[in-house]
């Protein structure tokens, strides 16, 4: 297979004008892919050799390292390259076997998580303020926290959805579910009595939360409310609607409440949804 490996990379050079660290790098992964074959075959492995099993045991192999999914992504996509050209270069392998080196998907990254003291700084940051977005803002960031709303639900509010007086909101969807506004229902009447209002261009809009422009706030300005505060507050640059909803989470879980008891609180599908670290980070 080394012959094979050396036309690859001069394929890759001559007719793919690959940089040379490019090939460099493939030539490393390669060639270790050749050895891993040929040290689990007892001697030198041919290219019309290769079969299926033997790619799906190199896979095997690489996560068997521990090397980062990042590394094992790129070693097998050099390996995978390195076949198809064997497929459709030199007709030596059959076009299925590159197919079995599918690289690890990679763990989704959790939302960065707030102590209780820093949720408390970045609701009161827009709190000190009167102006009506301050007062939009305030009562989007408490229902953040209060309820665990996800940017896409909270954004979809209207005016309809809310009961303060019972301190409630219908969450809608395939299947509505109630949720309790707590703490967030002061911030709420606020906004509702002296900041929209003043946003409202036309009554006919029933959005909950309004932009200057008096139509519905979208997901990604509901971003960028929270960036704004959490910058005047020092909290960082990495916080998300979301940070809230699973620093919800994870402060309800340090206060002895089970998933069972969260996913009722927040309407989860199952308690198996709630995946949150429960230190800061």
């Amino acid at each position: 297979m080394k012959p094979a490996i050396d036309r690859f990379l001069n394929h890759l050079r001559d007719e793919q004008a690959r940089a040379k660290n490019t090939i460099s790098a493939y030539s490393i992964d390669v060639r270790q892919f050749e050895q891993v074959l040929s040290a689990r075959a007892g001697g030198a492995v041919k290219p019309h050799d290769l079969n299926a099993r033997m790619v799906t045991e190199y896979s095997k192999w690489l996560v068997e390292q521990g090397y980062l999914p990042s590394t094992v992504s790129r070693k097998m996509a050099a390996a995978r390259a390195f076949l198809l050209y064997l497929s459709e270069e030199e007709g030596t392998v059959s076009r299925r076997i590159p197919d079995q080196l599918q690289p690890p998907s990679t763990p989704r990254r959790l939302p960065r998580t707030l102590t209780e003291d820093e949720v408390r700084r970045l609701l009161a940051a827009p709190a000190r303020f009167e102006s009506p977005r301050a007062l939009r803002d305030a009562a989007a960031l408490a229902l953040l926290y209060s309820a665990g709303m996800r940017a896409s639900e909270a954004v979809q509010v209207n005016l309809e959805d809310l009961d303060l007086k019972a301190g409630t909101l219908l969450r809608r969807g395939p299947e509505p579910v109630t949720l309790q506004l707590a703490e967030s229902v002061g911030a709420l009447g606020r906004y509702l009595s002296a900041g929209r209002p003043h946003l409202v261009r036309d009554t006919r809009e029933r959005a909950l939360y309004l932009n200057l422009r008096g139509k519905r706030l979208s997901r990604q300005g509901l971003w960028l409310v929270v960036k704004r505060w959490a910058a005047a507050v020092d909290l960082g640059s990495d916080l998300s609607p979301h940070s809230l909803r699973h620093s919800l989470i994870r402060h309800l879980l340090q206060h002895g409440k089970s998933k069972r008891d969260i996913q009722a609180l927040l309407g989860l599908s199952s308690p198996n949804a709630i995946r949150v670290r429960l230190t800061s980070k």
